[in-house]
């Protein structure tokens, strides 16, 4: 059960790094594209992680 949690945690911190507001006006601003391509690594990794788990805890394995 702690890994799903850890995984779950990282898909929902990978979705927060897709949707945080960077203002254009801030120094982050340049940071903008760095994010959702991080963010949607994160879901990426962690979702595709969560559904292989769960296949493989559906096979009993």
């Amino acid at each position: 059960m702690d890994k799903f949690l850890t995984y779950v945690g990282g898909l929902i911190g990978g979705y927060a790094l897709i949707k945080v507001p960077v203002e254009e006006i801030t120094a982050l601003s340049g940071l903008n594209t760095i994010l959702d391509v991080v963010g949607s690594l994160a879901v990426i990794v962690f979702g595709g992680t969560l559904v292989v788990r769960g296949v493989l805890s559906l096979l009993g394995k």
